[in-house]
């Protein structure tokens, strides 16, 4: 049961989408800001429903917001009843300790569930055994929705409105069901006149006086046109990366390294990439452990990954007989994104061997849209000298993260 009803998050994120539902299949509603804070309702899949400052409600991805700034609007407070009691990063007894406290100590609660309390810990949101903590709730205190108006300091820099979608309805009053007043085109301006809600009451020298949905446009503090947002649904995505192999499995032998090195630098380089870009990045291994082939695809499972992308490097019975990259799918569902991926890959360093169907248990057992790269070949003269280095990581990574924001806008 979730103690604090209404948590207030910053968001963290240059641009980020507030969707109907929680996730990409959804339909925009309007878009928030760095800075901006909103009120948690609940979280789903990595999502939260969150309340906009105009009450409207809508969904945001998790980790687009600054999870670190997460306050408690309820003030709950819970004090800690054991000796030297763990903290962990999520709510199980296998979960990292990040520290511990000592009986006495008193922590902000921000929500419990399953026999867990979660807390506020050295600025971030942790975890800790309901049974080690007395927690005494505080009087609820929702913050007041807050009224957009002509005299806010945030409307008071708006000057020109330019319309972002390729139409965008004007209206006679700021509502869907209001009479249409025009249509207007992407990259056309009108200057701003003050603010309705969720609209914009604007107008320009044809005559044109009206409404226009918020999330329609961009806006500017002068004349000029406003920058148009380009904001990628890459930056909503959960993406799972597979570094193939590790632990006991040392994969294919190439002359100085093996392919369960070069998989996880690939696969550590891709995430740092995909991350700079506000993807929600799980690697199925973050160091040389042990891994089964049917936790991976249960690892993408269970996050509902919206691509999962598992990293190998190929080998031949004998040396020099194969070269370059090839990009497999099981699936049928997933022949567009083996396409879009590989026509990347095929304007890379090596030489590219295109797609085609595997039967591998990761991408078989996979729900979710997935697929397994292999990369170069490990004994391969040429491959070889190019896989293992920093700068073939990087072009590889550029390449895939390119790629993925190409399907994404599809």
């Amino acid at each position: 049961m979730a103690l604090a009803n209404y948590s207030t998050i910053k968001i963290d994120a240059a641009v980020v989408n507030v969707r109907t539902g929680p996730g990409l299949s959804y339909d925009t509603m309007t878009q928030i800001g760095a800075g901006d804070r909103v009120n948690i309702l609940e979280e789903k899949n990595n999502w939260y429903k969150v309340r906009l400052s105009n009450d409207k409600i809508g969904w945001v991805a998790s980790w687009l917001v600054n999870n670190t700034e997460i306050s408690a609007a309820t003030n709950t407070m819970g004090t800690v009843t054991g000796e030297k009691i763990n903290i962990r990063s999520e709510s199980n007894d296998q979960a990292a300790i990040i520290g511990s406290v000592t009986k006495g100590t008193e922590l902000t609660v921000l929500y419990q569930e399953n026999g867990w309390t979660q807390i506020q810990y050295n600025q971030q949101v942790a975890w800790i055994s309901s049974k080690f903590i007395d927690v005494k709730p505080a009087s609820v205190q929702q913050e007041a929705p807050t009224t957009v108006s002509t005299t806010d300091e945030k409307s008071a820099s708006i000057k020109t409105i330019t319309i972002r979608n390729e139409e965008a309805n004007i209206r006679s009053a700021p509502g869907t069901t209001s009479s249409l007043v025009t249509t207007a085109t992407k990259g056309q301006n009108f200057d701003y006149v003050g603010t309705s809600g969720d609209w914009y009451h604007i107008r320009n020298d044809a005559g044109i006086d009206g409404y226009v949905a918020s999330w329609l446009v961009d806006l500017s503090a002068d004349t000029s046109s406003a920058p148009l947002a380009n904001v990628s649904s890459l930056a909503e995505a959960t993406v799972v990366i597979d570094a193939g192999h590790g632990g006991d499995d040392p994969g294919a032998e190439a002359s100085t390294f093996y392919e369960k090195e070069a998989t996880l630098k690939t696969a550590q380089t891709l995430a740092a990439k995909l991350k700079a870009v506000g993807a929600n990045v799980i690697l199925t291994r973050d160091s040389d452990k042990s891994v089964s082939l049917r936790q991976r695809p249960a690892i993408s499972n269970q996050a509902k990954a919206d691509v999962f992308i598992s990293i190998h490097y190929d080998s031949t019975e004998n040396a020099n007989d194969g070269s370059g990259t090839t990009t497999y799918y099981y699936h049928e569902r997933d022949k567009a994104l083996a396409k879009i991926v590989n026509d990347g890959l095929a304007n890379g360093p090596l030489p590219n061997n295109g797609v085609r169907f595997g039967d591998f248990q990761v991408t078989r057992e996979n729900t979710q849209p997935a697929l397994l790269l292999e990369l170069g070949y490990v004994n391969n003269t040429t491959d070889s000298s190019m896989i293992n280095t920093d700068s073939y990581r990087e072009k590889i990574s550029n390449t895939i993260v390119q790629s993925l924001n190409q399907y994404f806008k599809k």
